[in-house]
């Protein structure tokens, strides 16, 4: 229930109007999207847009421990409207965060919610000022701050 919730939530608070397809990528969607739709149709609590297509995927590194059928059924490869996209986002964050863990071991459950926070933010701020040149070339392939 926590999924379906987060993820009803999620849609409710974002800009979702013009929107027609949204990849929803979990690491074991070949079981919890089998009954996806019904979910949402049955609890009174979860909405989702009628006209949004949800594309189910498993992200890389976690399809790849699956059945054979998986791989070609949920690996964003083979699907042609997600392109190329690993679907692995937070596993990626956790190396850097799980450096900040010897800090918030101590520290007050506000102290550890402003550090973790200051810590994605960072993150995000890195991401955001990389992003244009990610999409440029200079000739270099260096483009670590």
């Amino acid at each position: 229930m926590h999924i379906n919730y987060g993820v009803s939530e999620s849609i409710k608070t974002t800009n979702m109007q013009d929107i027609e397809k949204m990849a929803l990528i979990y690491d074991i969607m070949c079981e919890y999207g089998v009954y996806f739709d019904k979910r949402f149709l049955e609890h009174p609590g979860l909405t989702m847009p009628e006209d949004l297509e949800v594309i189910k995927a498993i992200g890389l590194f976690h399809v790849h421990g699956h059945k054979e059928e998986c791989l070609a059924r949920y690996a964003p490869t083979y699907i042609p409207t997600l392109a190329v996209v690993d679907g692995e986002v937070m596993e990626t964050l956790w190396a850097v965060l799980n450096q900040t863990s010897r800090s918030a071991r101590g520290a007050t459950i506000a102290s550890r919610t402003e550090l973790l926070d200051d810590h994605m933010g960072d993150s995000n701020w890195k991401k955001t000022i990389n992003v244009g040149m990610s999409h440029c070339s200079f000739g270099t392939n260096d483009f670590s701050l």
